[in-house]
């Protein structure tokens, strides 16, 4: 089962707590530049997460996902979810197959170079899975080929998306409210002449 972290963004309790009052044009307007700043939040997350990790910025991206704002919840929601990210996805490489008793597989490891683990090795699995995997403790090898037993086997994974969302949501902040401000006067000049 993953697990999901969520950074929420309310702008409606920031401007109470301010003590300012808007009428329901702005507040279209709000919603709508909160939406848009949301988006572009999602992808500049989805990049930087990407560059952290060294991963594909699609696979990251499909991690994430917008909770939108409306007129009367000025407030919007990005989350990231999903379990530890497979190892084959940090450009692991290896001798295929190797069964085990090969130079082992080595991968990026994000923010430290490339690492190797030397007893594990690259599988296709029947169902059309490619992973890195280990033996399991106990794996017997027995019986004549090709009828072998060399399970069980269990697969390798690196970092969750969710970890690093974790890290990088806090430093995107000047970014993010730069964006938002920018937003906010299109979206508040354009519903104020559209009222």
């Amino acid at each position: 089962m993953g697990a999901f972290i969520s950074a929420k963004f309310n702008l409606e309790a920031a401007l109470k707590q301010a003590g300012v009052t808007i009428n329901r044009a702005v507040m279209v307007g709000t919603s709508r530049a909160l939406n848009r700043t949301a988006t572009s939040e999602r992808a500049g997350l989805g990049s930087d997460i990407a560059r952290d990790m060294g991963l594909k910025v699609g696979t990251v991206k499909d991690a994430l996902s917008v909770d939108k704002a409306t007129a009367s919840d000025l407030s919007v929601r990005i989350t990231a979810k999903g379990a530890p990210v497979p190892l084959i996805q940090f450009s692991a490489k290896g001798p295929i197959p190797s069964r085990g008793r090969g130079q082992g597989v080595s991968y990026r490891n994000p923010g430290a170079g490339r690492n190797r683990i030397p007893n594990a090795f690259i599988a296709t699995m029947p169902g059309g899975h490619t992973g890195v995997f280990v033996r399991a403790a106990g794996a017997r090898r027995h019986g004549p080929p090709p009828n072998r037993s060399q399970l069980p086997i269990k697969e390798l994974f690196g970092p969750s998306v969710v970890k690093v969302f974790e890290k990088i949501v806090p430093q995107r902040e000047s970014t993010r409210t730069e964006t938002l401000l920018k937003n906010l006067s299109h979206e508040i000049e354009f519903a104020l002449k559209s009222a």
